[in-house]
């Protein structure tokens, strides 16, 4: 491994379609592929005329935050939002209606510490079975339980109630990962664990002799397990209790209990009583085996008739089946009743929902176009340039233009915005046509490539987040027709949109991702070892501690096919600073920062550089607007909102007195400083931030001298002597320091 620090990222400036360069993907031609004289569809496989350098990865991150469709929360990382969203969104943000179980639940895929308000959330809204009380039993009798049952039939959100009901105060999820041995593998301390959805195997059943080990391990430290498994587990001597959910009624009443809380019991359960009697309400519960998600989404509709939001017909569209018949309708439909343009367009609105109607309008033309290739090959018919009407179009889609102004990289200007009344067709019309009508995957793909590469910052997010959609629902199709070869690309455009995809899939609970970006860490392509450390970044603050490791074991041992011989290449490097830097700036509690001190200290040259470069990076950014320098620093605000002498300030403050007093990099880290002075003249709480901060940097006389020389001989803004507030900072630290 070279000892040559990489070069350290300054503040640089946002530039989210990439260096004009000349590219080359490597993708293979597409079935579909356009004739060469075409130039008004541009081949998703034609060499690009950029693409060859990287994107930023702060401003893509920003990027994918903004742009990001309403089904993913409109944003990726969660946590405490001091990061790319740029404001103080103090608390634990979960993406979606956590309120209800089903999402809290899909997060238990993986490994950490289960929020104890969001158990909390669920137990108002629970509604106990015969089944849980069987398995209540056998939890408190051989402290294991094994749930066996259907596919979302709500038993995460049981294992979490189990557990609750023991007394389990701190609960852990455990990465099932490695099927039954993850059962006698040491875990870190808890008064409950639970394990979603093990998977088994012929090879790999789960057996008494796992749960023995257990067992033994769980009297010691007096804890409980819950491990769910579905139907078609493998199981070897033992016995598992069998998950039936509630009865669909019961559920419905126990959430709209939640939702119409008045604090008057009785005047609750009559309206309740009335609601369910409510035709559409009855019409619903008629279906059988409805999935436990569906029925508290279902009450929320409910809730929303109730206060006089919606009308009884708005209700009675709810039931997924009815919208799922009419999506299989529109794409199955001969050409006389909806054309190849109309359902091109239906996807493409699928693909835009919620942004301009004009985007959609474009956008599904060119689909259609491919589709046009696809059905006539030895044709080019081309398009009707004027045809259905924008009117028609929306009453086709049983969707609505509405204006309002939008974000763009201009500034918010008015846009005609077009959406779907119901909010779950987009995701089930790319997923039908995906999945039931395979002739569309190939001009799809090439579709959406062209997408992925687009100029506007929508248009590429939303390709993303189409890419993403289909993978939650088909992983396997959608990597080897569409992210295998973006991540393989030599487009970077291409290889950004890889990582944005596999990181919102990841956010909404596909555990393969975490598996394929390990393994993509340390393949031999380049490309694809660049777009893991991309999402690095982005998914790290949902397993914080896994995504470090990762990302030191990339820095310190040696990659095949890598630039150099011992290890990874200068660009695979400053990419590990990008997703340390992100990690930073949007993990929440202190981990990333004592991971990062401990790196200082790391024998290996490259990791101690990583960590001093994570931080710089992340002294330089700021809360919106973000190029100013007078908007508050971002790290600064995380020192800020943490509580003193929590770990959070303990381990920064640890951070900067280490880089500080590294001499290859503390000149560095003081111009970070001095510009953090610099800001507190135009901003009075950074003054009051820095005058309880710059003290606790210093814990000899060199730190001292250090932080006093730099407050002595600052420039201001202007380059002459110190501003006054440096010698206010200065007289408040050495009368502590006095003291």
């Amino acid at each position: 491994m070279s000892a040559e620090p990489v070069p350290v990222p300054e503040a640089r400036q946002p530039d989210a379609n990439g260096a004009p360069a000349p590219g080359n993907a490597e993708e293979q031609p597409a079935a579909d592929a356009p004739r060469p004289q075409q130039d008004t569809d541009r081949s998703a496989d034609a060499e690009p005329a950029e693409g060859e350098h990287p994107t930023e990865a702060w401003a893509a991150a920003r990027e994918l935050r903004d742009y990001a469709p309403p089904s993913f929360g409109g944003g990726l990382v969660a946590g405490n939002q001091h990061g790319v969203s740029g404001g103080r969104v103090h608390g634990h943000v979960v993406m979606g209606n956590a309120y209800f179980g089903a999402p809290v639940a899909e997060r238990l895929q993986g490994s950490g510490e289960v929020l104890g308000g969001d158990v909390d959330r669920l137990a108002d809204v629970f509604h106990e079975s015969p089944a849980f009380v069987a398995a209540l039993e056998e939890l408190r009798a051989s402290r294991v339980v094994i749930l066996r049952g259907e596919h979302d039939s709500g038993r995460g959100t049981a294992a979490l109630m189990l557990l609750r009901h023991v007394g389990a105060a701190r609960i852990r999820a455990v990465d099932p990962e490695d099927g039954p041995a993850v059962l006698v593998k040491e875990a870190e301390a808890a008064d409950g664990y639970v394990v979603a959805d093990l998977p088994t195997s012929r090879s790999r059943p789960l057996g008494e002799h796992h749960l023995l080990r257990c067992r033994e391990r769980l009297r010691k430290r007096d804890a409980y397990l819950v491990v769910t498994v579905e139907n078609s587990a493998v199981l070897r001597d033992v016995r598992p209790v069998a998950w039936r959910p509630p009865a669909a009624d019961a559920v419905l009443r126990s959430h709209l209990r939640a939702y119409l809380d008045t604090g008057d019991a009785a005047e609750v359960e009559g309206v309740v009583d009335a609601l369910l009697d409510v035709a559409q309400v009855r019409a619903f519960l008629a279906v059988e085996a409805r999935p436990v998600a569906q029925i508290a989404g279902f009450a929320a509709e409910v809730a929303r008739y109730h206060r006089g939001e919606i009308d009884a017909e708005r209700l009675d569209q709810f039931g997924q089946e009815s919208l799922l018949g009419q999506v299989r309708e529109w794409l199955g439909a001969p050409e006389d009743s909806v054309t190849l343009r109309d359902k091109a367009f239906l996807l493409a609105l699928a693909v835009c929902d919620e942004g301009p109607y004009a985007t959609a309008a474009e956008f599904g033309d060119r689909l259609c176009h491919r589709m046009q290739r696809v059905e006539s090959p030895e044709e080019d018919p081309g398009l009707t340039i004027f045809s259905t009407s924008p009117a028609e179009r929306m009453k086709l889609a049983r969707a609505r233009c509405y204006k309002e102004n939008e974000q763009t990289p201009w500034g918010p200007l008015p846009q005609s915005l077009a959406r779907f009344e119901d909010p779950r067709t987009a995701e089930l019309l790319l997923r039908e046509a995906w999945a039931g009508h395979p002739a569309v995957r190939a001009p799809m793909s090439g579709w959406l490539t062209d997408l992925a590469r687009h100029a506007d910052p929508f248009v590429r997010t939303r390709a993303a987040a189409t890419a993403a959609t289909l993978a939650v629902h088909d992983f396997s199709s959608t990597m080897h027709g569409l992210l295998l070869d973006w991540a393989s690309s030599r487009d970077y455009r291409l290889c950004v949109q890889a990582a944005n995809a596999l990181a919102l899939a990841a956010d909404a609970g596909t555990p393969a991702v975490h598996r394929v970006l390990r393994d993509w860490s340390t393949d031999s392509h380049p490309r694809r070892r660049w777009t893991a450390l991309r999402a690095y970044g982005l998914v790290g603050p949902l397993a914080p501690a896994q995504t470090l490791d990762s990302l030191a074991d990339l820095v310190t041992r040696p990659v095949p096919g890598a630039g150099e011989p011992d290890g990874p290449s200068a660009a695979e490097l400053a990419a590990v600073v990008d997703a340390a830097e992100l990690l930073l700036l949007d993990t929440p509690g202190s981990i990333v920062l004592r991971r990062l001190t401990d790196w200082c200290d790391a024998d290996p040259p490259a990791l101690r550089a990583v960590a001093h470069q994570t931080l710089l990076a992340a002294a330089a950014r700021r809360e919106v607007p973000f190029d100013d320098p007078a908007s508050w620093p971002l790290l600064l605000r995380l020192y800020d909102d943490a509580e003193p002498g929590s770990p959070v300030t303990d381990a920064f403050t640890a951070l900067w007195r280490r880089v500080l007093g590294d001499r290859r990099i503390t000149a560095a880290a003081q111009q970070r400083l001095r510009e953090w002075v610099l800001t507190s003249e135009d901003e009075a709480g950074v003054e009051t931030v820095l005058a309880g901060l710059l003290p606790q940097l210093v814990a000899s006389d060199s730190d001292r001298d250090r932080l006093c020389h730099l407050l002595r001989v600052m420039p201001g803004r202007d380059g002459g002597p110190p501003p006054p507030v440096a010698h206010r900072l200065l007289g408040g630290l050495t009368a502590r320091s006095e003291t």
